[in-house]
């Protein structure tokens, strides 16, 4: 979140209302027939003095076909059949249609081409972004100072950042109210409720709320392979008290996995499930499973998840499942959840709700409907998610999304709970602040006052 949008570009930058694309490291675009031609802005020059040009964009989308190259938007560089350039011409051939063909371009940092070997060792960074890399020592932090040269005319305005990992939500705090730091990223949700009052800080939450929360289930496993016993959890769990108690009331619960402003969003549906226990106990006992023994599993490096699995713990005991919280160290959680190999249920955050929805039933690991953490394998899902995939046009979208979330609302293999945003806790002092639609940072205009 920190240094893609500052020492990076990407080449387009999408509006936060309409997501539609505006100029990045692309000053105009032209999508006709099966042909998405950009054209470059011309006079970028990447950190090291070179400038830059349409090979380092061919390069960034090649690169992605690589098996070795992880991405949930590689199901669209894939369906890229052809590129070729031109002086600051780019021109893409799709091998189909896709409804979410930007959403790759406002993701896809453009690194230096010639340096991408030092940047997977971490040895050395190089973009074209409002900072350079002056120093960065991996576990503790970075030091980033102003490119000279950025193609912002009078940008940035700030000298440099400082950047400094830390992992303890109140010594974050106690350096905001030092004076040493202006800006904190993701302070514990309680904690931000805390300084709410505070004249000396502003919390602000990122408008995409591309921080969902859910609970899933390996449908391999006994009993979650019944449909009821899915649904009884959703309609087990009781998200109010998720909402208010775990993450200060940063969000709002839903039903479904999408951001408020996602064209896929119903604001009726995102109510379907309600906290019900005594629907919950029916669809049990009518499942054969009252008594039945789940793990809830969860990455015990988040404090969230870790409240959220007690919480769930707690509801489905009461409903009738023997649940119990189980922690996995972070690269155990990830690697068995990337091989669908988590035992029962699992509590995890997810984003891509903000985008074009078929980004998320085509590319996010929970919901991709040709592969995804719970083994859920369904034709008909692969079906609607595909023509979510090639809708045309808004009333097409409409339509497709229409089917999707019926579908997951009766599937429930992955059962959302809150979505909530991430967030941004800046001192008065700091202005300017902005973010993409991934919530990386941008410090284009910020200055301290």
């Amino acid at each position: 979140m920190t240094i893609c949008r500052t020492v990076f570009n990407t080449l387009i930058e999408y509006d936060h209302k309409t997501l539609q694309p505006l100029p990045g490291l692309a000053q105009s675009w032209e999508l006709k027939g099966d042909t998405l031609t950009f054209r470059l802005r011309p006079g970028v020059t990447y950190h090291s003095g070179r400038p830059f040009d349409a090979r380092d964009v061919v390069f960034a989308i090649t690169n992605l076909h690589k098996d070795n190259v992880s991405s949930q938007l590689k199901h669209v560089a894939k369906a890229i059949a052809d590129i070729d350039s031109d002086g600051l011409d780019v021109r893409l051939k799709l091998a189909r249609p896709m409804s979410n063909v930007f959403d790759l371009f406002e993701i896809l940092v453009i690194p230096d081409r010639e340096s991408i070997a030092e940047l997977a060792k971490g040895s050395r960074i190089i973009g074209t972004g409002p900072f350079r890399v002056a120093s960065y020592s991996p576990g503790a932090g970075l030091k980033l100072r102003r490119n000279e040269k950025y193609f912002k005319p009078s940008r940035p305005y700030l000298d440099g950042v400082d950047i400094t990992i830390v992992s303890q939500s109140q010594s974050m705090l106690s350096s905001m109210r030092s004076g040493q730091t202006h800006l904190v990223l993701d302070i514990a949700p309680l904690d931000a409720v805390g300084i709410t009052n505070d004249r000396r800080f502003k919390v602000v939450a990122a408008d995409p709320y591309d921080s969902a929360y859910y609970v899933a289930s390996n449908v391999s496993v006994k009993p979650l392979d019944d449909k009821r016993v899915r649904q009884a959890i959703a309609w087990g769990i009781d998200r109010q008290r998720i909402l208010d108690q775990v993450l200060g009331g940063i969000g709002t619960t839903s039903s479904l996995p999408w951001s408020p402003t996602s064209p896929a969003y119903d604001a009726a549906k995102a109510r379907h499930y309600t906290y019900n226990p005594d629907r919950a106990k029916e669809l049990i006992r009518e499942a054969g499973a009252r008594g039945a023994r789940l793990d809830i599993v969860y990455n015990a490096g988040l404090g969230a998840n870790a409240r959220i699995a007690e919480i769930v713990q707690y509801n489905l005991s009461q409903a009738g499942i023997d649940a119990r919280a189980v922690p996995l160290q972070a690269a155990d959680f990830q690697g068995r959840l990337t091989g669908g190999k988590l035992p029962g249920l699992f509590v995890n955050g997810h984003g891509f709700g903000q985008l074009a929805p078929a980004t998320l039933v085509k590319g996010a690991f929970p919901f991709n409907a040709d592969k995804n953490a719970s083994n859920f394998v369904s034709p008909e899902y692969q079906s609607i998610a595909n023509a979510l995939w090639s809708a045309a046009d808004p009333a097409a979208t409409k339509a497709a999304s229409d089917r999707v979330n019926d579908f997951l609302l009766d599937q429930q293999f992955v059962t959302d709970l809150v979505t909530s945003a991430h967030t941004f806790t800046v001192t008065k002092r700091l202005r300017g602040l902005a973010y993409s639609m991934f919530d990386y940072l941008n410090l284009d205009d910020a200055y301290l006052d």
